[in-house]
């Protein structure tokens, strides 16, 4: 996958991001506050009454809490941490979204939901409509969800949140939101953790595959970018029902939302799209919220898709864009300061296509401070790699400037630095520079190299 050259070479063509076409209005500016567009009562449940002395006879019972009453014919003990996880996701839907308009008959919202580990049996016992939609691990409708179960907790929880937060995003009438917004809010939502005194916490980003199992979102967004499955934006957003019964939909939808919801940049416009989710608004509002953003944004995912890894720091990995100005206006060198503790960082250096450069860095950085201060050189730590190289080392990249919406993204192109290189600019340009750490460790570094560049004369 790597060259000796790159760092992570193209595996797809970027197409032009359609979902989010070139439309400057501002979204705050253009329509009325939310909660004015919001309808003034939620959809009526439909749920039947359950005879659970009946239920109890069949060997499925129950555990229930304020908003969910959960069936299961396996373990009780496997399903009793997941009602307050769902009350507490409630809340935070309520929080992110707005609260639930009330129901016309004043009740309180709430979800039956089934843990089933024999489909057969709840078939049996009336529990699992004959109608239902195929699923793959789970599936809603009105106010009831069904999940398979899972061999572990997390997973288990995972998937009765996700359908749970359907429920709730779907209790309005007329919701009009295409597919990756409905599954990747889903799937982020449930993406969640508890500490030990039992508080959850949703929207998290995963920060090892032990204290998430069976979520395996992050290493399979890297397979399959790795089989060259990679998705833009634009195929994420052409993504279609049928396409959710396999996983890696749910792996692309999730990253999509997650990386909207978490950027700093992107965050609070994204987050205004929960609010436009019913009478057909919600493809305007995208194309308003993200239209004159289509290019970097491209660029930011393709970066955050391709190097995606648990416990990856979007605020830190964020890019200030910034374009460059040519040598040749400026004087013939340039010199610049790279923190350590940022991803890519303009260089402020506009190169031009065909002309030969040389890049030269100097000084030291600190990588961390357990067990000991991480002390490298722009050559790196060759005892530690991030992404098949070594942690410290320089590297540069080249944001294409003007963009070219058809072209392979540019910054995947990236360049070994190290203490000193030359190279010819495949692109035209501005230069962007990192120094390479894993993503989830930039936080406690410190310190910047000093880089210069400088255009080589044609002899």
């Amino acid at each position: 996958m790597k060259s000796a050259s790159t760092l992570i070479p193209p595996t797809a063509t970027q197409s032009g991001l359609r979902l989010v076409a070139a439309v400057t209005v501002s979204l705050l500016a253009a329509v009325s506050p939310a909660q004015d567009l919001r309808p003034d009562y939620r959809l009526p449940d439909q749920r039947q009454h359950r005879d659970d002395a009946r239920l109890r006879s069949l060997g499925i019972n129950s555990a229930e809490s304020k908003r969910v009453k959960l069936y299961t014919d396996g373990p009780i003990d496997r399903i009793r941490s997941i009602p307050p996880a769902v009350d507490a996701l409630f809340d935070a839907l309520s929080e992110y979204f707005g609260p639930l308009p009330p129901a016309r008959d004043k009740s309180e919202f709430t979800v039956t939901g089934y843990v089933m580990t024999d489909k057969q049996h709840f078939r049996d016992a009336g529990l699992l409509p004959a109608d239902l939609p195929p699923f793959l691990n789970g599936r809603h409708r009105g106010q009831e969800l069904w999940v398979n179960e899972q061999e572990t907790d997390y997973y288990r929880r995972h998937l009765v949140l996700h359908e749970f937060t359907h429920c709730f995003m779907y209790s309005l009438p007329e919701v009009s939101i295409p597919p990756w917004y409905s599954e990747g809010m889903a799937e982020l939502f449930a993406t969640h953790d508890v500490d030990a005194a039992g508080h959850y916490r949703f929207r998290v980003m995963p920060d090892s595959a032990e204290h998430f199992q069976g979520h395996g979102r992050i290493s399979l967004i890297r397979s399959e970018t790795a089989a060259n499955r990679w998705k833009s934006l634009d195929d994420v957003e052409r993504l279609v029902p049928k396409d959710y019964l396999q996983t890696p939909a749910y792996a692309w939808s999730w990253a999509a939302c997650a990386f909207l919801d978490c950027h700093p940049r992107y965050s609070p416009k994204f987050r205004e799209l929960g609010h436009r989710t019913t009478g057909g608004e919600f493809q305007s509002a995208l194309r308003e919220i993200f239209g004159p953003a289509s290019f970097d944004l491209r660029t930011e995912w393709a970066l955050f898709t391709h190097e995606l890894q648990y416990g990856f720091d979007l605020s830190r990995a964020a890019i200030q864009f910034r374009p460059g100005q040519p040598l040749a206006g400026s004087g013939p060198v340039r010199s610049i300061d790279m923190a350590a503790d940022r991803g890519w960082q303009s260089g402020g250096v506009l190169v031009r296509a065909g002309v030969e450069y040389e890049v030269a860095a100097s000084g030291e950085v600190t990588l961390g401070t357990v067990p000991k201060p991480w002390i490298s050189q722009p050559q790196g730590i060759s005892i530690v790699y991030s992404e098949g190289h070594p942690i410290g080392l320089l590297l540069a990249a080249i944001h294409r400037e003007p963009p070219e919406p058809k072209a392979d993204e540019s910054m995947l192109n990236q360049i070994v630095v190290g203490g000193r290189t030359t190279f010819v600019a495949a692109a035209a340009g501005t230069l962007y520079f990192r120094i390479n750490d894993r993503w989830n460790s930039l936080a406690d570094n410190d310190g910047h190299y000093r880089v210069t560049v400088r255009e080589i004369a044609k002899k």
